[in-house]
C-alpha cells in the first residue's frame, strides 16, 4: 500500500486558471475555515500570486486514488506543502509532501495579510 497522499484541485478557473500551475511546482495548502460553503475548505496558494484553487472536498468529484480535503483537514495546523504531480485539462493532482506546519520566513504574516484582504 502506498503512503503517498494525493488530492485534487479544482475551481482554478475562478482565479488564474490551470495554466498558473506546472508539474513539480510547490504549492501551499491553507485552511479556509471562514469559507461560507465549506468549513473544511483548503485553499491552494502560490505566493505571491495568492489563491489558485481549492482542494476538492465533495466525495462525488474526488478522483479515484485521491483524498477529499476533509480527509486530511485536521492533520495539519494552518498550512502545509504539496507538489503538483499531474496536470489534466481541468484538474490538478497534488501530492502532500509535508503534513506539519511549514516554517517559511514571513509566511504567517503573508497569510494573515492575504486573508484580511480577501475578507474586505
Amino acid at each position: 500500500m502506498s503512503s503517498n497522499l494525493f488530492a485534487a484541485m479544482d475551481r482554478m478557473e475562478h482565479y488564474h486558471g490551470i495554466q498558473a500551475l506546472n508539474v513539480d511546482d510547490t504549492v501551499f495548502l491553507v485552511k479556509d475555515p471562514n469559507n461560507r460553503t465549506d468549513h473544511q475548505a483548503i485553499k491552494v496558494v502560490i505566493p505571491p500570486i495568492g489563491t489558485v484553487g481549492y482542494i476538492v472536498n465533495d466525495p462525488v468529484f474526488v478522483p479515484h486514488g485521491c483524498w477529499a480535503g476533509s480527509g486530511f483537514y485536521d492533520v495539519f495546523h494552518q498550512q502545509t506543502c504539496a507538489k503538483v504531480r499531474f496536470a489534466m485539462k481541468d484538474m490538478i493532482i497534488v501530492e502532500l509532501i509535508e503534513m506539519v506546519h511549514v516554517p517559511i520566513p514571513q509566511m504567517e504574516s503573508w497569510i494573515t495579510s492575504w486573508q484580511s484582504r480577501e475578507k474586505a
